[in-house]
């Protein structure tokens, strides 16, 4: 098979244990944070911080621009954006001819690569995966930010792949990992160059009470795991040891694992935000001076940073109880509908009143911050989020008053 990039630099290849060496090349892989403050950059935010995550994020795109791939597959997660809770799958392949990603008014549309698309989930359902499929698909930040910082305007066909990680039940690491070993056995015998980016992570309580106390040395545990290329403590770890330590973006890493085998990760880039661990890993292509890695140099972490599990259901991000479906479903409006979010930043009493929620609901709606939201109910995500969003509009709109005055 001929590509429009037969004069690229060829890339060391690799392979998964066990799997062909004839599959199609992985030349570029990394595992990348996704959060919304990198696109909406508030004003409160440690914008310097913020600046040097899209740098990294920016500085990948260069290298995976130099390895010029013929698709990009990006592994990423639902934020209740896509499906919302009339259904929840574990596992999303995007096969629409184009796909958008959107975060309030940002947007951004890429051509998606339907034959290996479809291709590969055709496999992998017939390896004992049973993805779900989408041909109208709106996806979201986690979407979009690689869509803007890591791909820009570049015209590579991406692939898009969803993970749930918020909605218990949720897939375990080692699931995950093994869906990625999966999708490298149903890339076999294709010609394609395959770059791969993991949307996610790392350590974050996004609207509930820990969403100031990230577990950043959990992180630099994980950070130091991937340096070495050891991955199995990682992948032995339950859906509800991640939620205890905030990680549970991290299955978006371990699909990527399992797709690019026991390659180390070189850091580009790690903020110690104060509720957020951002982190960006390069696994491929392989820097010359990283030929050969030796493993316990410098003085390590303990396993897991120090920290020991102790729950054993999930903590955070627990089953959305039905009778609390229409908070939920209202919360999830002022996120997704521009309309509806603009009424309720010029006048919450009278957004409120019209959505006929149960009163309990509504005096939630009425509280600031999110806590009297989880409390009655809400899923930690839509709480936060909706809060972030409306704030956004709130400023916004006030800008535009402002200005029409002076104009006036």
């Amino acid at each position: 098979m001929t590509t429009p990039y037969a004069d690229a630099p060829e890339p060391s290849r690799t392979t998964t244990p066990g799997q062909e060496d004839t599959m199609a090349e992985i030349v570029a892989a990394a595992a990348a944070v996704h959060a919304p403050q990198l696109l909406s950059r508030p004003k409160h935010e440690e914008l310097d911080k913020l600046d040097r995550s899209t740098d990294a994020l920016v500085a990948f795109g260069a290298t995976l621009a130099q390895a010029r791939p013929d698709a990009v597959l990006v592994i990423g997660l639902d934020h209740l954006e896509t499906f919302w809770l009339e259904a929840v799958p574990t596992f999303t392949m995007v096969i629409s001819q184009e796909c958008e990603a959107h975060y309030m008014e940002r947007r951004m549309r890429k051509r998606v690569h339907t034959d290996i698309a479809v291709d590969v989930l055709k496999k992998v359902i017939s390896d004992g995966f049973d993805l779900t499929y989408s041909q109208e698909a709106t996806l979201g930040h986690a979407f979009l930010t690689p869509f803007r910082y890591v791909l820009g305007e570049s015209d590579v066909p991406v692939v898009p792949l969803l993970v749930n990680t918020y909605l218990p039940p949720i897939p375990s690491p080692r699931r995950c990992y093994e869906l990625g070993k999966a999708i490298g056995r149903a890339l076999a015998g294709r010609g394609e160059r395959i770059a791969v980016i993991a949307s996610g992570g790392m350590s974050h309580f996004p609207g509930t009470a820990r969403y100031m106390a990230p577990n950043h040395d959990f992180d630099r545990w994980v950070i130091q795991e991937t340096a070495a290329g050891r991955f199995q403590d990682l992948i032995d770890l339950t859906p509800v040891n991640l939620d205890e330590v905030g990680e549970s973006e991290l299955l978006t890493w371990c699909v990527l694992l399992g797709i690019v085998g026991d390659v180390p990760g070189r850091l580009l880039s790690y903020q110690e935000m104060s509720h957020h661990g951002q982190g960006v890993v390069q696994f491929l292509p392989r820097a010359a001076d990283e030929a050969r890695h030796e493993e316990g140099t410098g003085t390590e972490l303990p396993r897991y940073g120090g920290h020991e599990f102790t729950s054993e259901d999930f903590i955070y991000y627990t089953f959305p109880e039905p009778e609390a479906l229409p908070l939920n479903r209202f919360l999830h409006r002022l996120i997704v509908e521009e309309g509806l979010r603009d009424d309720f930043a010029r006048a919450p009493e009278e957004a409120i009143a019209a959505a006929g929620l149960a009163p309990r609901f509504a005096e939630a709606l009425r509280k600031p911050g999110f806590d009297a939201l989880v409390e009655a109910g809400a899923h930690p995500l839509l709480a936060l989020s909706s809060r972030q969003v409306v704030q956004l509009a709130a400023d916004r709109l006030a800008e535009a008053a402002g200005g029409a005055g002076a104009e006036a």
